[in-house]
């Protein structure tokens, strides 16, 4: 039975909660997207250094014929530490360098030699730095975890983003709730006061109201998540190539349960903290007017 009139605070609060729900989950998701990418280019990197072996054909043994090359080479083949080594071909160090340099400049530039290298153990990195730095002080090496280290920071620091609006997104519906109620509490005013006449506890006006809210609030919850799902649906190839640079990797089976059990959480936990907060306000409004 309808006992209060609150048709229009429905409509009102049931629009906010199921834009506020809707955008808290694309937070979420985003969020947990773009994490699983950086793990996945740092673990795929977290052990690769590259050598820059420059002047490589030059001979430093004019008997042998030996050039720095190759006995940067000897030195890796003989250290410990080592899982593998690519000696990177012309035309792929052209190709890496080709969006920075025109490619008539490349016809005049001594390239250097390029090996990437995957290391059992990164503490392993100095002892390697010396062995080449005996050889020619002119090599360097490159480490791709501290390459990712401004990554690292930029990835954090949308992490951080993703969460405030999250925050956000809750303080304003909360907010909402709140004045959805007293918006209600005014337009029944009268039929507040006929059942408190007739012996209605504020406990009980309080009930109904959160009874209202629950059925508004699971109904926006609902339409909020169906339409978050069905975004990411649209974008998912779009994702897919943005995030991880595979148009045919499964980003659902990327997703472990601890993340889901997060993303379920959202329109689980707004209803439930709209009805405490619809009670407490509901509450709060009967004991200031009595």
């Amino acid at each position: 039975m309808r006992i209060f009139k609150l048709a229009g605070s429905n409509f009102f609060l049931g629009w906010i909660m199921s834009s506020m729900i809707y955008l808290a989950l694309l937070a979420v998701l985003f969020s947990t997207v773009s994490t699983l990418s950086f793990d996945k280019w740092r673990s795929a990197t977290r052990d690769l250094v590259t050598i820059h072996v420059p002047k490589p054909a030059e001979i430093i043994d004019s008997d042998d014929g030996v050039t720095r090359l190759d006995e940067t080479l000897k030195i890796l083949r003989a250290f410990p530490d080592i899982e593998s080594f690519t000696v990177l071909e012309k035309n792929d160090i052209e190709r890496l360098i080709n969006p920075l340099v025109d490619k008539d400049i490349l016809k005049n530039i001594l390239l250097p030699a390029l090996i990437e290298i995957r290391l059992k153990r990164n503490n392993s990195l100095p002892d390697l730095n010396n062995a080449l730095k005996n050889l020619s002080t002119d090599i360097f090496i490159e480490s791709h975890a501290e390459l990712f280290l401004p990554d690292a920071k930029a990835f954090s620091g949308a992490k951080k983003l993703f969460s405030v609006i999250v925050g956000l997104t809750l303080f304003v519906a909360m907010i909402s709730i709140i004045f959805a109620v007293h918006a209600g509490l005014a337009i029944n005013r009268e039929t507040i006061q006929v059942m408190h006449l007739i012996g209605a506890k504020n406990g009980f006006i309080a009930r109904t109201f959160q009874k209202h809210v629950l059925k508004v609030l699971g109904f926006s919850s609902a339409c909020g998540t169906a339409l978050a799902m069905g975004t990411f649906f649209i974008l998912d190839r779009l994702l897919r190539v943005a995030f991880f640079g595979d148009g045919e990797i499964d980003i659902f089976k990327q997703i472990n349960l601890w993340d889901w059990t997060i993303f379920m959480l959202v329109p689980v936990s707004y209803p439930l903290l709209g009805i405490i907060v619809a009670g407490v306000s509901v509450l709060t409004f009967l004991r200031k007017q009595n």
